[in-house]
């Protein structure tokens, strides 16, 4: 592989929501679903890239990491008076997902830009939306008392999932040099440290292991169909080529196809791997990109990412 630009993972997940996950406004008795509208008129229900880093957030508190409680900057704005704590050493989320940290009026803030970026959760293909309705009940029941009824929008689709990891997870060389750094922040983590963060990560990631938030009516953990990884020097344009075809239940051949020709995967610039939870390529023949299982291609990414020591 050509050595040209920052070292890029990038990894496009199908997956599929049903219920009424990270929900949105409350409209007269209706806990609404978050959705958005093509250009041609289809209702795009979604998941958040917010909801999806908190879930990630707590699976990693969950496995012993100190997350950034906030802290109160009594000098800043109304508006920003919550801010980062700015210890990506210490957070993992601050070194994950980066930071701001509030430095007062007219001051600018302390930033990391983040080494991980999520797309939001989105749904392929124009998706139906029906009401579940449902009553709540008093614990005792008085005379006269009666319940109280609500509905909850909810929703099946399969959706498209985007990470972009960029090779500084655990290395604050940038972050040193901002006003008002830390003097005790360490220029990198160790070596051990960095992979440890990176593999609990991405295990959590595509496993995956974590639970989706704000669900109103059931417990939700994405059901994977596929994943597409490349790995690269600077980012390409990977993401558009993973696609499912509803009808066969297969993924789109034709589309990895036309991912494989583009001119860095062809002139072998950079790798690509397939992850096929659900056996969905088992009717497809000539898969022009590699399966693997997810362990694989975990130490795929991070032998990439920092090297097989």
């Amino acid at each position: 592989m050509e050595v040209k630009g920052r070292k890029a993972v990038q990894i496009s997940i199908l997956a599929r929501i049903y219920g009424n996950v990270n929900a949105d406004e409350v409209i007269g008795t209706r806990v609404t679903l978050k959705k958005m509208y093509s250009t041609a008129g289809e209702v795009l229900p979604f998941v958040s890239s917010r909801a999806i880093k908190y879930s990630i957030r707590q699976a990693l508190k969950e496995r012993g990491y100190e997350i950034d409680p906030f802290v109160e900057n009594p000098d800043a704005v109304e508006a920003l008076r919550l801010s980062d704590s700015g210890r990506p050493d210490r957070f993992i989320d601050n070194d994950l997902f980066g930071y701001m940290v509030t430095m007062g009026r007219r001051e600018q803030a302390r930033r990391r830009q983040a080494p991980v970026s999520f797309s939001y959760l989105r749904a392929l293909k124009d998706t139906s939306i029906v009401a579940e309705f449902a009553a709540r009940f008093p614990r005792q029941i008085a005379s006269g008392s009666n319940p109280v009824p609500f509905e909850v929008e909810v929703a099946d689709f399969i959706g498209r999932l985007n990470c972009l990891l960029y090779d500084y997870i655990g290395d604050f060389t940038e972050d040193k040099k901002q006003k008002g750094a830390p003097d005790d922040l360490p220029s990198q983590l160790s070596l051990e440290d960095r992979r440890k963060r990176l593999r609990d990560f991405l295990d959590i990631l595509l496993t995956p292991s974590y639970v989706l938030p704000r669900r109103t009516n059931s417990l939700n953990v994405p059901e994977y169909y596929a994943a597409l990884i490349s790995l690269s020097y600077g980012a390409m344009p990977i993401y558009q080529y993973l696609d499912y075809k509803l009808q066969d239940e297969a993924i789109d051949a034709e589309k990895l196809n036309m991912f494989v020709n583009l001119d860095a995967v062809r002139n072998k610039k950079a790798e690509a791997y397939l992850i096929d939870y659900k056996g969905i390529t088992k009717s497809l023949q000539n898969i022009p990109v590699p399966i693997i299982t997810a362990q694989d291609a975990i130490n795929k990414i991070i032998a990439f990412y920092l090297g097989n020591t």
